[in-house]
């Protein structure tokens, strides 16, 4: 609706998308404009601390008719910048006599969230053909899982751990959660028989207590939660579920999400006071002359209505969104064990912080309908590659699907599987992990899926088809944060993507690069031996035991860093031998991108590498003295592009070696160089 003083800062802001600020709205709504009070009211009740946070002369920008920002005071009222970020709010305009624009509730633990949630279970469940494929036994649900939570009615007091006989079948919800550094309530060999007894709402977390009463008012009895469902002290039990947990979830009814919540403590549900309110202005002090001199404005602001609320926020789902940027709204989408369960269910149920939203495997939804197939807002969106559908935009979970079931057999269904695969790894390496000894476990249900389309053997992340394409990964700069730090154990073996804590990319596509890159593998790989901890051969596995041959050409070279670029004289690349013996800083924080480190090979120029882990901490203080052999293997040769292993020969240990970085350039060309000592050998990299 109009909303229209053109003497009105506000109003002429508004209908010109520009700029207002709280003293020109103040100063209006003390003169009477219905439009400035409204808003006024408005913006106090929703952030009663706004001059504190972004000043007196705090700044609006109005956009589209409908949406808002405030922004901190640019004037200096603070007297210091504003640390709070920008504030995005939508607002409508209404009369009494009209239905408010907005029916969402704002509060997750609703009636209208629990309708919601029950129209997209019941619309998946009856209509969905991909969500419900056809079983021998249609009716029969999946085993439960080996330990199970019993909810009890819906007025118990209590709820128990069973162990339910294998052949027993039922519906059950599946949660996850963030840990969030947490220790809540868990089951240990300890109080295992206590919990097959009797486990009392009252001693429950309230995540885990929402949980337990969502299940009862979805009207089921079964609930698995990791801390109670697995004996948390006993090592042995741990690896046994942790290597049925796809299972968990893939059999799940339902998954339970608590994306919004940062720990246990915090609760499924955030209910956000004051997320959105409807506002009649109050009259001013000279109301009655004002009503008598200007009816048309009286009436107008009797019957005036303004429905002001912070704007929702869609999750970044689409493959490069960096989800700790999101972090402070959706916690768990940072989380790398909750990567696989949000994929492996059939059917999630997100509880975010403004509303709740759906996922499956033929469908998005949100209660403020800004996520769908039918918005083309994007960032919730994947992308999924078909010969005959072209580029398609879905969303993740039925993208994830396609890729699975829609991409054919042959070298056609392989390498959209493999496809599939490098976004998966560098969607979940981006998510972050308590334990680095976690990196293959949290994912090993998703490789677990993948190996049954694919056929393929599986060694510690990589997959034995795709070597030596899948050697070629490397830390992405910018992301997670070269959090591995040298002399710390990896996860893997150092030729796995997996052995380093942060984000990672193929440099190689893992299905083959087109014809026209002209394609020259150098290296043969010969055996592979990986050794689980567990009988789990997608779990954790023995780093020093786990190994790979390769025969390849191979030079002497040295690793070399930048010191301060800015510094006079500018000192250029050193080695980083040279420099910890002289005490030169290395990179610090801020500076550990891909520029900073080089490999100097002979007389020739450094080039850039990307190394695998952190060599100096935050202050530049060297991690890494420098010591032992450093090599480059030459691997393959793509689109006059030259891709090397950086290796460093371990003490003591024959021909032994670990991979620390990856130099892919056009440059690299080494052989061709004179002083160049080259030579091909077969090595053992661990």
């Amino acid at each position: 609706m109009a909303s229209g003083d053109p003497n009105c800062g506000l109003c002429v802001a508004q209908s010109n998308r520009c700029w207002s600020s709280l003293p020109e709205i103040q100063g209006h709504s003390e003169d009477g404009c219905p439009y400035c009070a409204n808003m006024l009211e408005g913006l106090l009740y929703l952030i009663p601390d706004l001059e504190t946070k972004h000043g007196t002369d705090a700044q609006f920008r109005f956009k589209d008719g409908r949406t808002m920002h405030v922004y901190a005071d640019p004037n200096g009222s603070l007297g210091y910048p504003s640390p709070h970020k920008p504030v995005d709010l939508e607002y409508r305009w209404f009369t009494v006599d009209t239905p408010p624009p907005s029916s969402l509730a704002y509060d997750t633990s609703s009636a209208a969230t629990l309708s919601h949630a029950t129209a997209w279970l019941t619309n998946c469940l009856t209509t969905h053909k991909l969500c419900n494929p056809p079983s021998p036994s249609p009716s029969a649900p999946p085993p439960l899982p080996t330990r199970i939570l019993d909810v009890g009615p819906p007025d118990a007091p209590s709820i128990r751990l069973v162990l339910p006989p294998p052949s027993l079948s039922a519906p059950y919800i599946a949660l996850s959660h963030s840990w969030g550094g947490t220790h809540p309530l868990t089951t240990t060999t300890v109080n295992l028989d206590a919990h097959l007894t009797s486990i009392p709402l009252s001693s429950l977390p309230p995540t885990f207590l929402h949980a337990v009463l969502l299940t009862r008012r979805l009207s089921l009895r079964h609930l698995w939660i990791d801390s109670l469902c697995i004996l948390q002290d006993s090592p042995a039990d741990w690896a046994s579920e942790a290597s049925r947990m796809a299972a968990v979830y893939r059999n799940s009814h339902l998954t339970l999400s608590a994306t919004s919540s940062s720990s246990p403590l915090a609760g499924i549900y955030t209910p956000a006071p004051g997320g959105a309110v409807h506002i009649a202005a109050d009259p001013p002090e000279d109301a009655e002359t004002l009503d008598i001199l200007f009816p048309a404005a009286a009436k107008l602001r009797e019957e005036l209505r303004l429905e002001l609320r912070f704007k929702i926020v869609h999750p970044g789902l689409a493959r490069w969104d960096v989800p700790d940027k999101e972090g402070e709204d959706s916690p768990l989408l940072t989380r790398a064990w909750a990567y696989q369960e949000r994929l492996l269910a059939p059917r999630v149920l997100h509880f975010g912080r403004w509303e709740a939203w759906w996922e499956c495997q033929q469908g998005l939804a949100c209660e403020c309908q800004g996520m769908g197939w039918g918005v083309r807002e994007g960032k919730h969106m994947g992308t999924y590659m078909g010969a005959a559908q072209g580029e398609v935009e879905m969303p993740p979970k039925v993208s994830h699907y396609a890729a699975l079931h829609v991409g054919g057999k042959g070298d056609k269904g392989r390498g959209k599987l493999l496809e599939r695969w490098g976004e998966m790894v560098e969607e979940y390496t981006r998510r972050r992990l308590t334990y680095s000894a976690d990196r293959l476990p949290a994912f090993g249900g998703v490789a677990g899926e993948m190996g049954e389309a694919l056929g393929m053997r599986y060694l510690a992340g990589q997959w034995e088809g795709t070597l030596p394409e899948a050697l070629m990964w490397e830390r992405e700069e910018g992301t997670v944060g070269a959090r591995l730090v040298w002399g710390e154990e990896r996860p893997a073996p150092s030729w796995s993507w997996a052995s380093v804590d942060d984000a990672v990319r193929f440099v190689i596509p893992l299905e083959g690069l087109p014809a026209w890159a002209k394609t020259k593998v150098v290296v043969e790989v010969g055996e592979v031996k990986v050794v689980p901890v567990t009988e789990d051969e997608r779990g954790r596995v023995v780093v020093g035991e786990s190994y790979m041959m390769v025969t390849a050409p191979m030079v002497r070279a040295a690793v070399c860093f930048e010191p301060d670029p800015h510094a006079d004289p500018y000192v250029p690349w050193m080695e980083v031998k040279e420099g910890a013996a002289g005490k030169v800083k290395g990179p610090p924080k801020g500076r550990l991108g891909r520029a900073s480190f080089a490999i100097k090979v002979g007389k020739v120029e450094p080039l850039m590498a990307v190394m695998d882990t952190r060599l100096c901490d935050d202050e530049g203080e060297w991690l890494w003295k420098g010591d032992g052999e450093i090599f480059c293997i030459k691997m393959m040769v793509s689109s006059e592009t030259f891709h090397w292993l950086v290796v460093r020969k371990l003490e003591g240990e024959g021909h032994v070696y670990e991979r620390i970085g990856l130099v892919s350039h056009p440059s690299a060309d080494w052989k061709m160089k004179k002083g160049v000592d080259f030579s091909r050998k077969t090595i053992k990299l661990v």
